[in-house]
Formats: structure tokens, sequence, C-alpha cells
């Protein structure tokens, strides 16, 4: 049982600003490795894949701290803003070169509203699919009430991204905020950029319990 485990202390190998983000990364790892253990013997493929790509980016960013790169974007070399590093301090790329994600041509739904999905009622690690009218995406939630995802899918988004969802609307009508709607627009905050979806065509939520493979997935989407 979890409550009974003790906990092992980590000696911080940094100081300073630097051994904040290190304890905020270990944190994170730590509750990574506890939710990988605890879903070990579900049907939960799609979270495990999700959450073990998180754990590799954070084992990264680990390592550019250790070795006096963190901050730095692993492809240009240019320092990374600190309002992106603070919103992901795993991330590896300054805004150029992870891509400026424009907004989805927004069209016109014949969809009437609105089966919906609130965020704030899911559980943690729940796994939401979505099919758009141009796109398909994932989004493993992290955080239900404040819509905390990682997210990926459609043309930009190629790997997991930590994102905040802020709501959904069908065009020309009010956000309906924390809320994923059949026929709305799908607005979430990515890379400090705000990135507007094409209309919802379907949702579905894997509950970890439930969570089917990949290739499973992959072949209900297709």
């Amino acid at each position: 049982m979890r409550e009974n485990r003790t906990t092992q202390l980590v000696e911080i190998p940094i100081g300073g600003k630097d051994g904040l983000i290190w304890n905020r990364l270990h944190g994170e790892r730590e509750e990574i490795c506890e939710t990988l253990v605890e879903i070990s013997g579900c049907n939960s493929d799609v979270n495990r894949e999700l959450l073990q790509a998180r754990l590799r980016k954070i084992d990264d960013a680990l390592d550019r701290l250790m070795s006096g790169s963190y901050g730095r974007c692993s492809d240009c070399g240019q320092a990374i803003n600190e309002i992106k590093l603070d919103t992901d301090p795993a991330t590896s790329l300054c805004l150029d070169c992870s891509g400026i994600i424009p907004k989805s041509a927004v069209h016109s739904s014949e969809t009437s509203p609105i089966p919906e999905v609130v965020l704030e009622k899911l559980n943690r690690f729940d796994t939401v699919l979505l099919r758009t009218q141009n796109s398909e995406y994932r989004m493993l939630v992290l955080e239900p009430k404040i819509g905390r995802v990682l997210v990926e899918g459609g043309s930009y988004l190629l790997e997991p991204c930590e994102g905040l969802v802020k709501g959904s609307a069908p065009p020309g009508l009010a956000l309906n905020e924390g809320a994923i709607c059949i026929g709305g627009c799908l607005e979430m905050w990515v890379n400090e950029k705000s990135f507007i979806t094409s209309p919802v065509k379907s949702v579905e939520v894997k509950h970890n319990a439930a969570a089917e493979s990949v290739e499973s997935i992959s072949l209900a989407l297709h």
C-alpha cells in the first residue's frame, strides 16, 4: 500500500534556483513512477505510453541540469524563455525551434450542442481521445481541476506537450470553460500560445482501468 511506503530522500546535487527546479522535476518523476507501478497490472497501454514519454523528457532535463546546459535550446543553443520553462521545466526547445502553433481554420459545423466532457469531473491520468474536423488528438489528464494535460496529435503536436485546456465553443458563441463540446472549437494554451482546433466531431474518455492498447485505439479512430 502506498501509505506504508518509506519516503526516500534524494540528495539534491545542485543549489540555488537549479536546486528548486531539480526538486520540482524529481517530484513529478516520483509521482509518475508510482503511477506506472499502480497501473502495471491493468490494460492501460495508452496511459503508460504517455507517462513513459514524459518520464524520458524529465530524465533528459535532469541530465541537462547536471551538465550545465539546462535552459538552453537543444536545437539552436539559444536561451529558452523563462515563462516557458516555468510552465514546463522539462522543455528542451525554445519557441522558435518548437514551432509557432497557428490557430487552425475554423469552419462552421452542423452539429447541434452539446454533448460534452467536463475535465473537472475526470480523474487524474484519464485519457481523452479527441477527433476534430481536421485532426486527432490524445490528452492525458494531469490536473483535472485546472485542465492541465499532456497533449499530442495533429500536425503540430508531434510529441506530448504540456498544456492547459481553456474550454470550447461553437463558432461565434461564448467559451464553455473547462469543457470539450461536440461541435465546439477546443482552445488550449500550449507553448505560451493559444491553440484553437477545428470543430470537435467526437470525444471519448478512457479511464485508467479501461484504457485500450495504442493499436486498438488507432484502429478505432481510422
